[in-house]
């Protein structure tokens, strides 16, 4: 990102609105107990620096121990204050661990300063006091910074006060260490200690803003309590038939976050929601995450680029493509059918059980296929103002662009609620009617009001299937009618017309942070698919390779559109009998040429 691009997203942020004016409770307990860590360190690097000058063993098991106790009440002192809001000691890891990480930490420092001294010689010795008590001030200083952004993150939304102070920190320790090493015969170096200054910092940092409550070898099912307040909301998660809600996580090995929204069609009206057009539980067997086993779903790949992240998985079943916030009893012929739209409401619950366990990543990736595709977009907005405002965001969404028609938004998709959980501290969507807003306009004023964080659209060129978008696209052309599913083809080149017309206009309104990706065929969502590391159908950059420029905001993050983008794939989605227009005999897709 450049300076001039950098300085505009902070103008930006200096006008968005404070998330909270009181400290979220996760953030106050973890920016205590990371300023009490820092205490710590220094208390541990100070034992260390004596013992460089009286050798007493002793003494410094004493100090260790002192830490421990003084470490241990701060804890308890940092969960009490915020226990009716949560229980903190399932937020980070336990004190002992915690003094654990940092003893091991500080011995393994020392033991760096002390190779190449003679601790019986006083010079030599005092080399040593020296850079220790460099390393002292400086994890103290770096720890204390990091508790202070915690409690302050929408206040820093670019991090640029944590990463002055960091450096601040980081300058002086140079100098001292320095100044330091060029009297004595040390065999450690400035840039050798700070790398050990940072990896102690870091593993302290990820021990107290990721949970180890949550498992790391696989996908725990997280039952949410009936009720659960969050932001001046008393919520109750429940799926559309008034059965129990249930999500899932994985925690990973570095401090990024992933959350995914599952897809699963959608229902508007009686007909539609009686049919299984839309999946209306959310099962702890069934929606295991664990069962996937291709493209990025599955982790234990090791060319997925999120194999060693956090995953928040974001089951769907709802009927509202997550967006819900609506309980609604559709009629037809004098029966009544209770249906809960309450994606919304689902997704907010998620995002404080997220917001509780994963309180400061580095980045997070959200994404979702399909009807997940549009939780992503509708849902990341709150992710980025109140749950992690200073983390760095990139927005995927794979197979759901929106295309609709003006009669399917004016008159079915009011049903959801969707208006309750609009963002409406993005000025450009704050008072909109919904009949006026789009697909686009989500897009381009979150990407305009969130300049630092990137967003884009995933798609094959001609998305299929009664369950694709040409399939509800040609539900909506035909008055309604679910049966015009079953012959989704015939709406896949007006579809592809219209998908193309809105990626570009996306694209012109917010150039700096929006991209778009359009693959060959007629395939419906890309996320578990093995092609994702190997296909170039197209002429097209694999799409992990485009994936991995977009996490960096890289030279390769670019639009891209297929070549003879109606080349289909063996298993791609076709009519029952070929040729069927605009299916050749081939199985390929060919559309008369756009005038």
């Amino acid at each position: 990102m450049s300076r001039v691009t950098v300085l505009a997203a902070a103008l930006a942020l200096l006008a968005a609105p404070a998330s909270a004016e009181k400290i979220y409770g996760a953030d106050r307990c973890v920016s205590d107990k990371l300023r009490a860590a820092a205490t710590a360190c220094d208390a541990v690097l100070g034992a260390w620096a004596r013992f460089e000058r009286d050798g007493d063993e002793d003494r410094l098991d004493e100090a260790l121990g002192k830490v421990r106790g003084k470490l241990a009440r701060a804890w308890s002192r940092a969960e009490r204050r915020v226990a009716r809001e949560l229980d903190c000691s399932e937020t980070t890891a336990a004190s002992d661990a915690v003094a654990t990480e940092l003893e091991d930490a500080a011995e393994a420092y020392a033991t760096a300063v002390n190779e190449g001294l003679d601790l019986g010689d006083p010079a030599d010795a005092a080399c040593g006091r020296a850079l220790l008590e460099a390393g002292r001030d400086a994890c103290e200083e770096l720890l204390r910074a990091t508790g202070l952004h915690v409690r302050q993150k929408g206040k820093d939304r670019l991090r640029l006060r944590l990463a002055s102070q960091e450096a601040a920190a980081l300058a002086e320790f140079h100098e001292a260490a320095q100044a330091a090493t060029a009297a004595c015969g040390t065999a450690a170096t400035p840039p050798g200690l700070a790398g050990v200054l940072d990896a102690l910092v870091e593993d302290l940092v990820y021990a107290t803003t990721v949970s180890p409550a949550v498992d790391d070898q696989g996908f725990t099912p997280i039952d949410p309590d009936e009720v659960v307040s969050y932001l001046g909301r008393e919520l109750r998660p429940i799926c559309s038939r008034d059965t129990p809600y249930v999500f899932f996580a994985k925690r990973g090995s570095v401090n990024k976050l992933v959350v995914y929204y599952q897809g699963g069609g959608a229902c508007w009206n009686y007909l539609t929601c009686n049919l299984p057009t839309y999946k209306v539980e959310a099962d702890p067997l069934d929606d295991d995450p664990d069962d996937a086993s291709s493209g990025f779903a599955d982790l234990s790949d090791p060319l997925n680029p999120f194999r060693d992240w956090n995953v928040v998985f974001v089951p769907y079943c709802t009927g509202d493509i997550h967006w819900g916030d609506s309980a609604v009893d559709y009629t037809s012929g004098g029966q009544t059918l209770h249906i809960e739209h309450r994606g919304a409401v689902n997704a907010r619950v998620v995002e404080k059980w997220a917001r509780d366990h994963f309180v400061l990543p580095e980045q997070v990736f959200v994404t979702g296929s399909s009807a997940g595709a549009y939780g992503a977009i509708g849902n990341a907005p709150w992710h980025m103002e109140f749950a992690w405002p200073s983390s760095e965001f990139a927005v995927l969404g794979d197979a759901g662009n929106g295309v609709i028609t003006q009669d399917f938004l004016v008159n079915d998709l009011q049903n959801w609620g969707l208006e309750k959980n609009i963002p409406d501290w993005i000025p450009a969507l704050a008072g909109r009617d919904l009949a006026s807003l789009s697909i686009v306009d989500a897009y381009v004023e979150s990407a305009r009001f969130y300049p630092q964080n990137r967003f884009a659209t995933l798609t094959t060129a001609y998305d299929g299937n009664f369950g694709g978008q040409t399939g509800f696209y040609n539900i909506m052309l035909n008055g309604g009618n679910p049966a015009a599913a079953l012959s989704w083809w015939d709406a896949s080149c007006q579809w592809n017309e219209a998908m193309r017309a809105q990626n570009l206009e996306t694209f012109m309104r917010s150039p700096q942070n929006f991209r778009y990706y359009i693959g060959t065929g007629s395939r419906h969502t890309f996320w578990g698919w093995p092609g994702v590391y190997d296909d170039t159908t197209g002429g097209v950059p694999t799409l992990v390779d485009w994936v991995e420029e977009m996490l960096v905001g890289g030279p390769g993050w670019v639009n891209v559109e297929c070549a003879d983008c109606g080349t289909t794939f063996p298993s791609d989605p076709k009519p029952p009998a070929l040729p069927d227009p605009p299916f050749d005999a081939s199985g390929n897709i060919v559309c008369a040429p756009v005038e």
